[in-house]
């Protein structure tokens, strides 16, 4: 008797354990389940809040149906009371129906269906393909200086898996077209243009493409710019010299006179004038005029300046001169007549103190119709100035006893009680003749001059050269020779008369 209640205990507990053991699913026998279902495997793509109907029915009665998605249970018939979600329905053939579908629900659907003691496994799938989403890392605003390298990662997510590029301002790098949910591009700051925006773009087909990204400001030393490297003044006079400094971030300047700062006070003292105050994210740089004044010069005042601006990126400097000197010398072109041997020159300076003396350097450079030679070396005149009114001084001056048909070049100076100016520009010429004036280059002129003697205050920059050629053509030679004859011939007529 305790036998049988010992075995029939041990039957109800084996009973127990059976009924709630899960059955394993066997996916490895879907060709002999498909022999038993009348639906058929399907994959369905469709898009976010559509409604998917997915089948699964037998050719014979079943004891109950319940499905999965993925490794998460979904519905089960012997449950009623299973707590379902909301927008999933389990019709009365097996059918399961998802409503109104969101990118989670993307997946494997298994229905398994216990019919005759045997159970039949169907795989579907459901794909949900949405429009991608990207960020950025790092995002915002990125503040970097010239040199740098830094990585942005591109994280993009939508169905189908969505291709990325990217764009430095607004131009798409090629290079970097690719597909995944996670790209990276090292970036290397080389120059300033390369400031503005840095974009990933994502794009699927499904919908609009999604852009994210940051903004790049590169700071760079401070860049100054002089508009007057020479101001020309006098005692007692008011100067003022200029810097404008471009840097970010902004910096700070500092005015030096013969290496030594210059001391602020009343007579002597600084102003800033911002010229780009819209500080946005596109216009990060700072833009300051900066302004020394003199409110009256003294001698001790003349001489070199140096603005120097400094911020945490670097310092440059610039360097300005104050001066009572004359203005480098301009020469006219002559309208006037020029002879076969002479050539007149006339010239133009500014000085705010009295023109003391001028001195003309000129001579003999090869032309092209003449066996190339050596230059001669400069002949210099000392040409005393005439009393004007006001600073501008005009002067005109003849060379005679030139080479006729030749070429020239020719350079002045000018003297004032603070010294000499700087040279002019040379200016060519040619004196009456046929000569062709050649295109030397500056470079091969310095060449060639190299061991000549160098006269003093010898301009120390590329001189920019043109030509101011009144050169007699060969019509004026004809007509002269002409003349000539009907001279000899009136002289002949007269002598035979008399």
């Amino acid at each position: 008797m305790c036998y049988a209640k010992c075995l029939i205990d041990l039957l109800i507990t084996l009973l127990l354990l059976l009924s709630s053991v899960r059955p394993e699913l066997n996916f490895n026998n879907d060709f002999e389940n498909n022999q038993k279902f009348k639906s058929h495997s399907t994959t369905v793509k469709t898009y976010e809040n559509d409604t998917v109907l997915l089948p699964c029915s037998l050719d014979t009665p079943f004891r109950y149906v319940r499905w999965h998605r993925d490794d998460v249970p979904l519905v089960d018939s012997r449950h009623p009371d299973l707590k379902t979600p909301a927008h999933i329905v389990l019709f009365a053939n097996g059918s399961l129906q998802v409503s109104k579908v969101q990118p989670e629900d993307t997946g494997d659907y298994y229905c398994e269906i216990m019919s005759n003691g045997k159970l039949a496994v169907q795989t579907h799938a459901i794909e949900v393909q949405y429009a991608p989403t990207v960020i950025t890392e790092p995002s915002g605003v990125l503040e970097l200086p010239i040199g740098a390298v830094f990585e942005v990662i591109c994280i993009a997510k939508g169905v189908p898996l969505p291709v990325t590029n990217w764009r430095l301002n607004g131009n798409v790098l090629d290079e970097y077209n690719t597909a995944g949910n996670r790209q990276s591009h090292v970036f290397e700051i080389k120059r300033r243009d390369m400031a503005g925006p840095i974009e990933c773009m994502a794009s699927n087909a499904v919908g609009q493409p999604a852009v994210a990204g940051l903004y790049l400001h590169v700071l760079f030393a401070p860049e100054l710019a002089v508009h007057q490297t020479v101001s020309y003044t006098k005692v007692g006079d008011r100067a003022q010299l200029e810097c404008t400094v471009e840097s970010a971030p902004a910096s700070s300047l500092q005015w030096f006179h013969h290496g030594v700062p210059v001391a602020m006070n009343s007579q002597v003292f600084s102003q800033e004038s911002e010229l780009r105050s819209n500080q946005s994210l596109e216009h990060y740089v700072s833009v300051i005029k900066h302004s020394l004044i003199l409110r009256k010069v003294r001698d001790s005042d003349m001489g070199q300046y140096e603005c120097r601006a400094t911020n945490t990126v670097g310092f440059r400097s610039a360097t300005l001169e104050l001066t009572g000197r004359p203005m480098p010398c301009i020469f006219k072109i002559n309208p006037g007549t020029q002879s076969s041997t002479s050539h007149v020159l006339v010239w133009q300076t500014e000085s705010l103190l009295p023109i003391m003396e001028f001195k003309l350097k000129f001579r003999q450079i090869p032309s092209a119709n003449v066996t190339k030679q050596i230059r001669s070396n400069w002949t210099e005149l000392t040409i005393p100035a005439q009393v004007t009114i006001g600073a501008i001084y005009i002067k005109s001056y003849t060379l005679h006893g030139l080479q006729p048909a030749s070429l020239f070049e020719v350079c002045v100076l000018a003297k004032n009680s603070f010294g000499w100016s700087d040279n002019s520009k040379i200016v060519r010429f040619a004196t009456g003749g046929e000569v062709e004036l050649p295109n030397y280059s500056t470079e091969s002129e310095l060449l060639e001059d190299a061991t000549e003697d160098i006269f003093d205050n010898e301009i120390t920059q590329r001189s920019q050269t043109f030509s101011a050629s009144m050169v007699h053509n060969s019509s004026a030679y004809i007509k002269s020779t002409c003349l000539c004859y009907i001279a000899a011939l009136i002289e002949m007529f007269i002598s035979l008369s008399s």
